[in-house]
């Protein structure tokens, strides 16, 4: 028999472990400890050029002492040909070891007919912690809010499958049905669903190949569907000034709010989250924190003489602080998307979208204007090409200030 070097761990440093990972006691015996600071006892082993795994149940409901009892039994199965038996009768490694051991150690806390394997978490509980620890590097709160609508309404096929139990089988239940109704839909499903399995792999939960891997694997039964490019449906720049001389008529924080997105080009989240220290209204210049930009870099927006004029209006003095400049009538927060849109269906532009106005903007300085496209792109906080980017070593707000200044009297008067 191979000797193994085992009896690593001790009770003393199993209780002072709190970082997140997989601690070796030796002879295939690991403790795996979550992010959250459960542990839990596996045994895990190579074989074929894969690795295999089986839960041997949570620390310290079962011991060290049982848990290396357990790792003894396999290891002797494993040695003498039972466990390859039981395996070729078609039952999984982590069921195998579950039924060697089930009967010979007795696991503390676990009722009748419970199998310490059955502690994986299944998918749906794994997939909130997850997203609830790594989701927050995403700085759009509706990028996340997709994350946990597409699971919730396509991987329902898994979501109650233990993650060591789910296959390749069951990740084509969750996305043949929109594979090409919804092909857009459909592979962020996929690549979210192959992340968070990929975590589970690495957390010790699952063994062998991701069944939503798509390289060399999905891609050999799924047809690859050509990458469908959706426009934000805009209002045209020329239709624009009367649109302006509409909302100027209501002067409702919506209003205002829509007015300034449309005067600086910039996104609906990123004027909706505005905050007073970003605003120096004597520079005439609003600056963006890189947390709040997509490109992840800080963005100076010089402010046209009609976007300063919002500020002014809504201006509450040395109270300033951190507050936000568009707060909601009803609530100390900012304002809502769904308040910009409920008054763009009361303004007759409910076809439209609010990103929408980024593209006119983008339209009206390419067709109608003299100004460089790189001034435009800046202006919209676009990633410049690699070697565009090397030669601008600045974002050139005052020349972005003549072309902010064009705009805002294009949108009030139409020349």
């Amino acid at each position: 028999m191979q000797r193994y070097a085992t009896n690593k761990l001790t009770d003393l440093t199993i209780r002072a472990l709190g970082t997140a990972g997989r601690y070796a006691d030796g002879g295939g015996l690991y403790l795996q400890v979550q992010p959250g600071g459960s542990k839990t006892f596996v045994f895990l082993r190579q074989s074929g050029g894969r690795r295999q795994l089986a839960g041997l149940g949570a620390y310290p409901a079962v011991s060290l002492a049982a848990a290396r009892g357990k790792a003894a039994l396999i290891r002797e199965a494993e040695a003498d040909g039972r466990l390859k038996l039981l395996m070729a009768t078609g039952t999984g490694f982590a069921s195998a070891c579950a039924g060697l051991t089930a009967g010979e150690v007795t696991v503390a806390g676990a009722t009748d007919g419970e199998s310490p394997c059955e502690r994986v978490p299944t998918f749906r509980d794994f997939a909130q912690e997850w997203m609830e620890r790594n989701l927050i590097q995403l700085s759009n709160e509706k990028a996340r809010a997709q994350w946990h609508s597409t699971l919730k309404a396509y991987a329902e096929p898994i979501s109650a499958k233990r993650l060591d139990e789910i296959e390749t089988s069951d990740i084509l239940k969750c996305l043949k049905p929109i594979w090409t109704a919804k092909p857009e839909t459909a592979r962020r499903v996929q690549q979210r669903i192959e992340r968070i399995l990929s975590a589970a792999d690495v957390l010790g939960h699952r063994a062998g190949r991701n069944p939503a891997q798509w390289k060399g694997h999905l891609d050999q039964v799924l047809p690859v569907m050509r990458h469908l490019r959706q426009h934000h449906s805009a209002m045209t720049y020329a239709a624009l000034p009367a649109y302006m001389e509409c909302l100027a008529g209501r002067q409702t924080m919506a209003s205002l709010c829509l007015q300034f997105i449309i005067l600086t080009a910039a996104r609906s989240g990123e004027a909706r989250g505005a905050s007073w220290d970003e605003v120096d209204l004597a520079r005439c210049v609003w600056t963006l924190p890189a947390e709040r930009m997509k490109a992840r870099r800080t963005h100076h927006v010089p402010l046209s003489e009609d976007a300063l004029a919002i500020l002014k209006t809504l201006d509450p003095g040395p109270n300033r602080g951190k507050a936000f400049v568009f707060q909601s009538p009803t609530r100390a927060m900012q304002l809502s998307e769904a308040a910009l849109r409920k008054l763009m269906t009361q303004t007759g532009a409910g076809e439209f979208t609010i990103h929408g106005f980024r593209s006119a903007f983008r339209d009206w300085a390419g067709n109608a204007t003299e100004f460089p496209r790189d001034l435009a792109e800046e202006a919209l906080a676009h990633r410049l090409g690699a070697v565009e980017a090397a030669y601008r070593r600045e974002q050139a707000v005052e020349r972005r200030r003549v072309m902010m200044q064009a705009w805002a009297a294009f949108a009030r008067q139409g020349n």
